[in-house]
């Protein structure tokens, strides 16, 4: 697809704006990597390599009975690293460069005078949580979860918003009217009420979460959306494909989405950002993805139960302050790139 002079006038703007264009890399680069979690920090090894046969237990299921065990279930590979059959042979293990599991309880690492929580050391670098789990790992993996989550929720919202908007600024009139009247219905239903009242029905996941916000998230994008159509109608490029008879859907997707897209790519950011927070107030409220899947409000939570194991409080924290900061610099960046207005430089 070959982008028109102008679209990329818009990118090199934003390229050239260092602060939203490395904030931007960093986002993407360390998401990408939250897509290969469980090949970067996992208590399941990579290799296992036993009696001249090499095994993939993190592709595949190793029952213990290949290591000379009398079980199909798999093996405790940090059990089986230090018995005598890898300790002192050619035999070896090879795990993750983290090699924790989300919800592996590392009690064995602790000293026998301490409990979990437990604070940063040498092996666990942010510490451990009130059941022993590795900080780290968790935060890793709820940094997938929320921005997954946050993603999947805008490009619905975008979607709905957009279709829904669109259509009440084209044709206007009666059908306007009648979702105005929809959205108002849906704008005075209270969120948390909805959750739960979704949450007893269908119970709490990730999926039953994002159809709940989805439902009302998309709101806010309509009414700019139907505001930039109502503009854009009475265009003269459009009232001309109108009077050569170009079918209406021809004229929304060819001429006045494309035209209509910069408040959509200026809002994303924030709205990612409003995504990932609610997300992180609802696991804190415990309305949220249920355990035990792992999430910053939850880990939050039990700092605010454990007030002397700072560093629940303080990582999530610093996690959640650094994504929302990162995004909010590609937003003012993409603001300033797709601005229409150019910025006159006083000397």
């Amino acid at each position: 697809m070959k982008l028109n002079p102008n679209t990329l006038k818009r990118l090199q703007r934003f390229k050239n704006n260092k602060r939203a264009y490395y904030s931007f890399l960093i986002l993407a680069i360390t998401y990408i990597l939250s897509l290969f979690a469980p090949l970067l920090v996992n208590n399941v090894p990579i290799l296992v390599y036993y009696n001249k046969q090499m095994y993939f237990p993190i592709f595949s299921h190793v029952p213990e009975k290949a290591f000379e065990g009398n079980s199909e279930s798999e093996p405790d590979y940090k059990k089986l690293n230090k018995s005598e059959k890898f300790k002192n042979s050619v035999n070896f293990i090879l795990f993750t460069l983290v090699p924790y599991g989300i919800n592996e309880s590392n009690l064995a690492d602790l000293d026998s005078n301490s409990y979990p929580p437990s604070k940063p050391d040498s092996k666990h670098w942010l510490g451990t949580d009130d059941r022993g789990r590795d900080v780290f790992t968790r935060i890793f993996y709820g940094y997938r979860i929320s921005m997954s989550f946050s993603l999947i929720l805008v490009f619905f919202e975008i979607l709905i918003g957009v279709l829904l908007g669109g259509i009440q600024g084209y044709f206007s009139g009666y059908v306007d009217l009648f979702f105005q009247r929809v959205i108002e219905i849906l704008s005075a239903i209270p969120f948390l009420y909805l959750i739960l009242i979704s949450g007893s029905f269908f119970g709490r996941s990730f999926t039953v979460l994002l159809i709940t916000y989805a439902t009302v998230s998309w709101i806010g994008i309509s009414y700019y959306i139907r505001g930039e159509f109502y503009k854009l109608r009475n265009q003269q490029f459009v009232q001309s494909a109108i009077a050569l008879g170009v079918p209406n859907f021809k004229i929304i997707t060819r001429h006045i989405i494309p035209n209509a897209l910069t408040p959509i790519v200026t809002f994303l950011p924030f709205m990612v950002i409003g995504s990932m927070s609610i997300l992180s107030a609802l696991d804190f409220l415990g309305y949220g993805i249920p355990a035990p899947n792992p999430s910053w409000g939850e880990l939050i939570s039990q700092g605010r139960e454990r007030l002397s194991a700072w560093w629940l409080i303080a990582f999530p924290s610093f996690a959640l302050f650094s994504v929302i900061n990162l995004s909010s610099f590609v937003g003012e960046g993409l603001r300033d790139a797709f601005d229409s207005k150019e910025k006159i430089v006083l000397r």
